[in-house]
């Protein structure tokens, strides 16, 4: 019996084992974790007799003098198949049986063959703009930061750190000569789509060939910079201007970027602009609303956004615009300009409490229906009831109900909305016709009901952000009786809609009551001093 055991007389121990093995990649390391747990202090792992960590791979050896949860293995240069074994051993050196993982690490030639997207870039004789339009994450990395250095016309270094949104604003170069930027990229990298632990930095030389100062560019409004006297379109020929007026409907900035030497910026208009205007005819009425001065109950239909208003922006930081003229929140860029309100360098032109609306901004409801919003407008009317003492009416026009939704409209040209944020309040006066006209089945037509939206619904193209009408309540607006006959005043709230797009309002007289429409007197209604209000 003891022949037969003979064979198997060497006793073999096996310590305990790490119960698993996966890793995670890094950038010339991997991480593996060992215990289902997860990753735990050494004081807390109990195996047994097992002493020591064993880590090996190719011909090296790692070894720690503890019981671990997971280790870092590092200096993993190459790309290539790394099979890692990890194992324990107890106080005289017994294996456990080894936990094995086959890896291939991040390296350097990896990153090597990474690719960011490429920058937009505009340039002028003595400046370039760089900025990417598309997220620099995509499948291969994750974007984190930008830094960049190059060095100016005078030598000077200049060095930089983006991080979301980056965007490289380079002035002082050299007109007709390469400039050399140095882009220094942060990303992790990703392996089949899941990004490594560590984050990499790709750096990637740009040369960029300056033009010269007699280099046409193609400005992106060309009207305005023409309005501003400007007829050649070179930085030397717009070298000589300071100063730059831009309209209310101004779209972008970015011309900006060819003023080397621009000081100055008017964004009210001045006396350079008039405003826009839009062409009505339809149901036998025929008017062309807008035009004129800038009035300050209208501001831009959509805010210049942060990017076309960039340039304006890095002018300002470098000190090189020395004065913006600004009416608060006609261009939307107000967020812009507050964090050079302290610097003195923006001017915001003081608004009167009330703004006038003059009568060419007034139309005819027929426009929208012949038949029911039909009234008589007599503008301006030619022998309206008599004001009290110590109050001026202004713009006096007088409407006969010839519609069962009789209906004026004001409205202005769709590159522009309603101050709101400015002008909370729509105000004017109403004289109303005596009791015994609206009585009876009659009796609706004894209160208003304005309504506001962003465009007639005849006319759906004059706005591209849809129709974002409200209806306010008429009954909110009925005439009391004892002002009847009198000239009484009414006050529309319109702060609910600061955020919409609002250029019209309607002002049905009656809220639209279902009844057979035929009066046998004429219901004559005055109104008076339409007019925005703080």
């Amino acid at each position: 019996m003891y022949d037969n055991v003979q064979p198997y007389s060497n006793e073999v121990v096996y310590p305990a084992k790490y119960d698993t093995i996966v890793s995670k990649v890094g950038f010339e390391r991997v991480e593996i974790d060992l215990m289902k747990v997860g990753r735990i202090p050494s004081s807390q792992i109990s195996m047994g007799k097992s002493k020591k960590t064993i880590i090996e791979y190719d011909s090296e050896k790692i070894v720690i003098d503890s019981l671990v949860s997971w280790v870092n293995v590092t200096n993993l240069k190459q790309s290539k198949l790394y099979r890692i074994r990890v194992y324990t051993i107890d106080e005289f050196d017994n294996k456990s049986v080894p936990q094995v993982i086959a890896v291939i690490p991040y390296t350097q030639a990896d990153v090597d063959n990474l690719v960011v997207s490429s920058p937009r870039v505009l340039t002028s004789p003595s400046a370039a703009v760089l900025d990417w339009p598309t997220s620099l994450t995509n499948i291969l990395l994750n974007y984190k930061s930008l830094e960049y250095q190059y060095t100016d016309k005078n030598g000077t270094k200049i060095t930089g750190k983006q991080t979301n949104s980056p965007r490289i604003f380079a002035a002082n170069l050299n007109a007709g000569q390469p400039f050399n930027l140095l882009l220094k990229y942060n990303v992790v990298p990703k392996v089949n789509g899941v990004p490594i632990l560590d984050s990499v930095e790709l750096n990637t030389p740009l040369a960029i060939n300056m033009p010269t100062g007699s280099s046409t560019f193609n400005p992106a409004e060309r009207e305005i910079l023409e309005a501003n006297g400007i007829t050649t379109f070179t930085a030397d020929a717009v070298a000589s201007y300071k100063k730059l007026t831009y309209p209310v409907h101004t779209n972008t900035l970015q011309d900006l970027f060819y003023f080397a030497n621009v000081e100055e910026l008017d964004l009210t208009g001045g006396n350079l602009f008039q405003l826009k205007t839009l062409d009505y005819n339809r149901n036998g009425v025929v008017k062309t609303i807008g035009g004129g001065s800038y009035l300050p109950f209208i501001r831009k239909v959509s805010p210049i956004t942060d990017a076309n208003a960039q340039t304006m922006v890095d002018l300002l930081r470098l000190g090189i615009i020395k004065k913006i003229k600004y009416i608060p929140n006609s261009l939307g860029i107000d967020h812009l300009l507050k964090p050079f309100e302290n610097s003195g360098v923006i001017e915001y032109v003081t608004t009167p409490n009330e703004s006038l609306i003059p009568m060419n901004f007034f139309l005819d409801g027929k426009i929208q229906d012949a038949t029911a919003w039909a009234l008589d407008l007599q503008i301006l009317a030619t022998s309206p009831p008599a004001a009290p003492a110590g109050i001026t009416l202004q713009n006096v026009f007088k409407a006969t109900m010839r519609g069962k939704n009789g209906t004026f409209v004001f409205v202005i040209p769709k590159e522009y909305r309603f101050n709101i944020p400015e002008y909370r309040y729509l105000k004017f006066k109403v004289y109303m016709p005596a009791k015994s006209v609206i009585s009876g089945t009659y009796e609706p037509y004894q209160r208003l009901w304005p309504r506001i939206m962003n465009y007639l619904w005849a006319f759906s193209s004059e706005s591209t952000f849809g129709q974002e009408g409200s209806s306010f309540n008429a009954n909110d607006y009925r005439i009391p009786d004892n002002q009847l006959q009198q000239w009484t005043d009414v006050t529309v709230d319109l702060q609910s809609r600061v955020n919409t797009h609002n250029r019209v309002i309607a002002i049905n007289i009656g809220g639209e009551p279902s009844l057979t429409f035929a009066p046998t007197v004429d219901m004559v209604y005055y109104f008076a001093n339409f007019r925005f209000s703080k």
